[in-house]
């Protein structure tokens, strides 16, 4: 594992498949995966005509050459592989050769190992893209929209959680607390009836990939509509046709990834009493992508002056890890470790990059008021890199839900059939030692998401995260 070489994040829309979900693609759509960009691990298919089976030779290359526990590759691993290409033969279709790479992967038992076929992961396509070496393509295609609200599972309900002000759902009466029912003519209950089918015996898993499926349905072009059957409040249910408007925030692209939008918002809640009115900043930010980088040092430099912050990480789903010493160095005054990677034969440790100079050249202090971190079901991979890391040194106060134990980094490499293999590469520790994969950040404040406050208008997390920063900080 070459520390020189970036660590960066890759998803995928997952679909249904016949009467069955392919938990692994689902678990893709909840958390945005970790990948290092090699100029090997992205070449392009080979011609129509290759042995379909050859693909199963270059996933199972791919693996076997970069896990990092090589005891499980030759102890447990290479038997089953050894039994699955025996089966495969020598004129397997590419149906029989994706679901033997399926259980090939399914070994570890690990997130971040997913088969994403090249039906459902294109080459990127945006508007004008370069790539090394060729020339520039334009393609008009519209950019990523949006229905203007995300969702939450509680239960056996899918809810919509929140609802931008000036977007399709708002205009059309939808609000926070109402329930969705059906995606076009699918049955949500239906839909979670199968996933806890596929997640037998845990049903905050199958509710976690209900809001992944849902999430990722909800995602499209500028322009396409989508129908949707909801339910306000206690009134009957009714449908309406939402068409999804242009997605505020900046556009970026990464890797084998389609074109997607992140933001990172400002705001500023009042503490303490009359007369001696302080503020906390609350910075929240969709993803961690360097395009996002100088509006974000831009309002975490601007919060010097406050009494608190909070960083509402809830459905930020990760990113590019390399941002960690930057963003933790805002807060932490020098370069203390926030976890580690063991990956095969390498160490990478993460360290934070104090922040002594803001962008005009002026020296500043690190922010060194109390810091609190909202964490929920969707937040995965850099999110609770960064959590756990804050939450062992004891910089940071942990409010919400578990995360997604969704955090170890992976490569992303297209098969000789145009299919896009992730595969694990490395293991990660946070500062005390805690493996955050498939147990997720504990929060120090447990506060659960109810329909009712969604209904009431009141954000439970933010406010315990408020008045824990104003109880603190109070003389």
């Amino acid at each position: 594992m070459d520390p020189s070489r970036p660590l960066t994040c890759a998803s995928h829309v997952t679909r249904i498949e016949g009467m069955r979900f392919v938990v692994h693609r689902l678990l893709i759509a909840l958390a945005v995966a970790f990948a290092v960009t090699l100029p090997t691990s992205t070449a392009r298919a080979q011609s129509s005509d290759a042995v379909p089976r050859a693909s199963f030779d270059s996933a199972w290359a791919s693996v076997s050459r970069t896990y990092w526990d090589t005891a499980f590759v030759t102890g447990t691993w290479r038997p089953v592989h050894d039994s699955l290409r025996r089966a495969l033969g020598d004129d397997a279709d590419e149906e029989r050769v994706r679901a033997a790479i399926r259980a090939l992967i399914a070994v570890p038992r690990q997130s971040h190992f997913v088969l994403i076929p090249g039906s459902a992961a294109p080459l990127p396509v945006v508007a004008s893209m370069t790539a090394p070496g060729s020339a520039t393509t334009s393609v008009e295609r519209p950019g990523p929209g949006t229905l203007g609200f995300d969702v939450r599972t509680i239960g056996d309900t899918v809810l919509i959680w929140r609802v931008d002000a000036d977007g399709p759902a708002a205009r059309a009466g939808i609000g926070p607390g109402d329930a969705i029912t059906h995606l076009d003519t699918l049955p949500l209950d239906t839909a979670l009836a199968r996933l806890r089918r596929a997640a037998p015996g845990d049903p905050v898993a199958a509710e976690r990939l209900l809001t992944a499926f849902v999430k990722a349905r909800l995602g499209g072009h500028v322009g396409d509509s989508l129908r949707l059957t909801v339910v306000e409040r206690d009134r009957r249910p009714h449908t309406v046709v939402l068409a999804r408007a242009p997605m505020p925030g900046r556009p970026t692209q990464f890797g084998n990834l389609p074109p997607f939008v992140v933001s990172a918002t400002r705001d500023s809640l009042p503490i303490g009493r009359r007369g001696a009115r302080r503020y906390v900043a609350v910075i929240g930010f969709s993803a961690w992508f360097p395009v996002i980088s100088p509006a974000l040092d831009s309002m975490l430099f601007a919060t010097r002056g406050a009494a608190g912050l909070i960083l509402d990480l809830r459905g930020n789903p990760g990113g590019v890890v390399g941002m960690l010493a930057g963003v933790s160095g805002h807060l932490i005054d020098g370069a203390t470790s926030l976890g580690v990677l063991h990956g095969r034969g390498a160490t990478i440790r993460f360290a934070a990059n104090p922040r002594r100079v803001d962008r005009n050249g002026t020296r500043v202090d690190v922010f060194a008021g109390p810091v609190a971190i909202l964490v929920d079901g969707s937040s995965a991979s850099t999110t609770e890199f960064f959590a756990s890391g804050m939450q062992a040194i004891g910089r940071a106060r942990i409010f919400g839900e578990r995360s997604a134990g969704m955090a170890l980094p992976a490569l992303m490499a297209r098969l000789p059939n145009g299919d896009v293999l992730m595969h694990v590469i490395a293991d990660h520790e946070d500062p005390k030692g805690r493996r955050v994969e498939g147990d997720g950040v504990h929060p120090d404040e447990v506060v659960p998401l109810r329909r009712s406050d969604l209904r009431a208008g009141r954000d439970a997390t933010l406010e315990a995260a408020r008045a824990w920063i104003e109880r603190t900080t109070t003389p």
